[in-house]
């Protein structure tokens, strides 16, 4: 193997740490802490892999903890999309992996923008074509109610960029009569507002609607 260096990021139960390794550190990096997956460009690849793979010096790479458990080749996987500290990654899951990192209690999981249960995956029928993420949760602190979004608002006076949080974007929907709210460019009822996961929102818009629509 190459002696070339690569920049890593490492997300372990110390934190997160970006170090220098070679393909032959990564590899027994990954051997040593059993059950690790590495990322290369958000592409989850197996270690023996990498021995062989042309890597690029300016590639992305990832070393985070794996989700525990192995996959039968019966199973059926489904596309999750994981935010964690190193960045944004999209893996295939079983539904009993799915399942266990609902219970792991540090991981929240939404199926469709519902932020669902561990009990309440078992029980459900999850579609091919459903949305599925994997996200830290908020850990002592902040509240969901209380995490703060930046919202760009349309109104008469202009356009205005604004901190708000859930509860404010809610309450201001619902005192602009013909306000409509859109989240990642998706019109949201005011009424559905309390259940939608902003937290991996990348956009958040209030504006008037075709009629009325003033405040």
């Amino acid at each position: 193997m190459s002696d070339k260096k690569y920049i890593v990021e490492i997300a372990d139960s110390t934190g997160h740490s970006v170090v220098e390794m070679t393909a032959r550190e990564i590899v027994e990096k990954t051997n040593e802490a059993a059950g690790s997956w590495v990322f290369v460009d958000n592409r989850l690849v197996e270690t023996k892999e990498i021995e062989n793979m042309e890597i690029s010096t300016d590639s992305k790479i990832r070393i985070m903890p794996g989700i525990v458990g192995g996959v039968s080749n019966e199973e059926e996987l489904y596309t999750v999309e994981v935010a964690d500290k190193t960045g944004h990654s999209i893996i295939e899951m079983s539904k009993e992996q799915l399942v266990e990192t609902a219970n792991s209690g540090g991981t929240w999981l939404f199926v469709d923008d519902k932020m669902v249960s561990a009990a309440e995956l078992k029980s459900m029928k999850i579609e091919q074509s459903s949305r599925l993420r994997a996200m830290p949760g908020l850990v002592g602190g902040i509240s969901a109610d209380e995490e703060k979004f930046i919202v760009e608002i349309a109104d008469e006076t202009g356009h205005s960029q604004v901190e708000m949080t859930k509860p404010e974007l809610i309450n201001r929907a619902s005192n602009c009569e013909g306000t409509w709210v859109f989240v990642d460019n998706r019109m949201v009822a005011t009424a559905d507002l309390a259940k939608t996961d902003l937290l991996g929102a990348q956009k958040v818009r209030l504006m008037p609607g075709l009629v009325g629509g003033r405040c």
